[in-house]
């Protein structure tokens, strides 16, 4: 997949699985339950960054990352995303 459509289908799952749209210091993410999200494309992976912290997420600086390969099905996608959001 290419990076446009990877950051199209989290951000849709994010929303889908109730996260809200935020701007923020550091520019656009997504919250829920006081956690905040982002996804980052790179070369030549993708990650998942998130932290409890607003302070952080404000910074660009979030606490957790979980890179993602470009081969990746759209239920791999899924799981990711709604195992993440998912957490107690």
């Amino acid at each position: 997949m290419t990076q446009m459509e990877i950051r199209r289908l989290v951000e849709a799952r994010f929303q889908k699985m109730g996260a809200k749209k935020i701007k923020l210091d550091s520019g656009e993410c997504w919250t829920l339950n006081g956690e905040f999200f982002k996804v980052t494309t790179l070369n030549p992976f993708w990650v998942i960054e998130w932290t409890d912290r607003q302070e952080y997420a404000d910074g660009g600086a979030f606490e957790d990352v979980d890179p993602m390969p470009y081969e990746i099905t759209l239920e791999e996608i899924h799981q990711a995303v709604d195992g993440l959001l998912s957490h107690p």
